[in-house]
């Protein structure tokens, strides 16, 4: 006999609401029905999904009354594996300029992201938001990335880990090439590899990594200016954003129309 199958219920007349879960539901190739909220629930549900509004129209054990879309559904998800709580939940991330980031619960790779450096923190916030508990593991490549990354987290009191991450990076046969696939795969596999607990980390740039700053500072100010390299410096130490560095040297008024190198 085939096992049977326990859905997510998604009851609601919320048009917008229903759009929204419908897209991450499937998105996430989850099985799931949804229902009217005067409509009895089959016996394969294992838990509902509903609004404000409808849920005392609802008689279930497990409901899960819908907030941010993402959050819902990994509530959802929770109460449908049984589980009280999570008992080990890992943040994996490959460290660059667009860095591959993973969440790994008790084992079960539950999301993955790919974001410019500026948005690393304001991800992990939300993921901390769904899982308060988090070890944060970071590859320890991109010297200068990582060791902004690690300080950022050390400063806000989250669990570092810093792991070697050789053989992380996998080959990508046809059909699968660019680095965002590689970047994920990468920070799944960090978030999976044992490392080392680190606090606040000390870098010193040497004159290459300082050069490449203020290369890429003149990139993206198109050609216009290049960051001075007591900036770069700031920058390299994680001490203000290239973006920052670039506004501080420009002015709010715009470039000024120099390099001061």
């Amino acid at each position: 006999m085939e096992d049977q199958r326990i859905y997510i219920a998604l009851v609601t007349k919320d048009f917008s609401l229903y759009q929204d879960l419908t897209k991450e539901l499937r998105e996430r190739r989850l099985a799931f029905v949804t229902l009217s909220p005067e409509e009895i629930l089959p016996p394969d549900v294992g838990v509902v999904i509903t609004s404000s509004l409808e849920v005392a129209n609802i008689q279930f054990p497990k409901i899960v009354i819908a907030s941010d879309i993402e959050a819902t559904v990994n509530e959802a998800l929770r109460l449908l594996n049984g589980k009280e709580k999570y008992e080990r939940v890992v943040v994996g991330i490959d460290p660059g300029q667009e860095p591959g980031i993973a969440v790994v619960v008790d084992g079960v790779v539950a999301a993955v992201y790919h974001v410019p450096i500026a948005q690393v923190m304001d991800v992990v916030q939300k993921i901390k938001q769904d899982y308060p508990d988090v070890l944060v593991k970071i590859g320890n490549g991109a010297r200068l990335i990582r060791t902004q990354i690690v300080n950022n987290f050390v400063a806000q009191g989250a669990l570092v880990e810093l792991v070697d991450e050789s053989g992380t990076s996998p080959h990508l046969g046809r059909g699968t090439a660019g680095t965002v696939i590689s970047d994920i795969v990468a920070a799944i596999n960090i978030a999976l590899i044992e490392g080392t607990r680190v606090g606040h980390q000390e870098v010193l740039p040497s004159k290459g990594e300082i050069r490449l700053i203020q290369e890429r500072s003149r990139e993206l100010s198109k050609g216009r200016t290049t960051i001075p390299r007591r900036l770069a410096e700031q920058v390299a130490k994680g001490e203000m954003t290239i973006e920052e560095a670039l506004f501080e040297h420009t002015g709010k008024n715009g470039d000024r129309g120099k390099n001061d190198i």
